[in-house]
């Protein structure tokens, strides 16, 4: 005897799903060989006809679903920001994962939105998870994300003076780069200014090692 297997299909896209909800409408074959091909009927989930707060009842399914849901919908960013929160603080082992889809498929989150997802979650791990992303995207080569990333050292660095944020900033980035850093890495980081600083920290992108970060 075989298991049961019992396929569910759940669609976010903005459209309307309009498919009939059987297998062989989606399979290209000629008339005559219909009948002996596999057919089955399953059940789809369209997100956009499904309230958020009924979309599932498990915590973490629903964060999921709620996330994907508005990722392809014409709604503004800060109109779904709060919920959006409200149902990610229920699952925080998930966060970086939901903020990475987000990034990846919403169209007008931001530096500032990201923040603000993180502090209403994780408030605690604000600076560290944005310094985290900004080094993801410097593997991806976005150039743009390590600009908000300096943003946030900046951010830190108005509390700590900007030559220690900004070095901060910079070493962190470094050490993620680099793994372990020699002793005099910090000590050439820490008296730099803050100019010279900003100038390493765009060289983060293209060097192959702490000697092309620190060329005169």
């Amino acid at each position: 005897m075989l298991p049961a297997v019992v396929p569910f299909v759940f669609y976010h896209g903005a459209a309307e799903w309009r498919i009939p909800a059987e297998f062989l409408a989606l399979v290209e074959a000629e008339e005559g060989w219909k009948p002996y091909l596999l057919n089955f009927r399953f059940p789809v989930f369209d997100l956009g006809h499904i309230a958020d707060h009924e979309l599932s009842s498990h915590s973490r399914l629903r964060a999921w679903l709620m996330v994907a849901k508005y990722g392809t919908r014409n709604v503004a960013f800060a109109e779904i920001k709060q919920p959006l929160i409200e149902v990610m603080a229920e699952v925080p082992e998930d966060l970086l994962a939901l903020l990475r889809y987000m990034v990846e498929t919403y169209d007008d989150v931001g530096g500032d939105d990201l923040r603000e997802v993180i502090r209403g979650v994780k408030p605690k791990e604000e600076y560290e998870m944005m310094s985290q992303f900004a080094q993801e995207v410097i593997n991806k080569e976005k150039p743009e994300w390590v600009q908000m990333g300096r943003q946030e050292g900046r951010q830190e660095g108005r509390q700590e003076g900007r030559q220690e944020g900004e070095a901060a900033f910079l070493l962190r980035l470094l050490q993620r780069r680099f793994s372990a850093l020699p002793e005099w890495v910090a000590v050439r980081v820490h008296s730099a200014n803050p100019e010279t600083l900003e100038v390493w920290g765009d060289r983060v992108l293209e060097a192959k090692s702490l000697d092309d970060i620190f060329a005169e």
